[in-house]
């Protein structure tokens, strides 16, 4: 199978670049409060936060994957298979 090239992706409107937004910020503080509350998970918070600003703010991202804890597991889940992560498992 040959790589051709993917065709241009066609830009978010206004009113979904501010709810993926309003989501992720939303997904971001719950996760920072699980941090500090016993019980509540981060890791699914933040992975939710990352594929909304993924589509909105990709450089908000990179603060997160950097994160020495949760950083791995976010990086992990991206690499999976339905998200565009490679065939080859290394």
């Amino acid at each position: 199978m040959t790589n051709l090239p993917r065709p241009p992706r066609k830009p978010l409107s206004r009113p979904v670049r501010w709810t993926l937004d309003g989501l992720g910020g939303g997904l971001l503080a719950i996760g920072a409060v699980g941090v500090v509350t016993p019980g509540l998970p981060t890791t699914v918070f933040w992975i939710g936060a990352v594929l909304c600003f993924l589509k909105t703010r990709p450089h908000a991202v990179r603060p997160l994957l950097r994160t020495p804890v949760i950083g791995p597991a976010i990086r992990w889940y991206l690499r999976w298979r339905p998200f565009g992560g490679s065939k080859n498992k290394r």
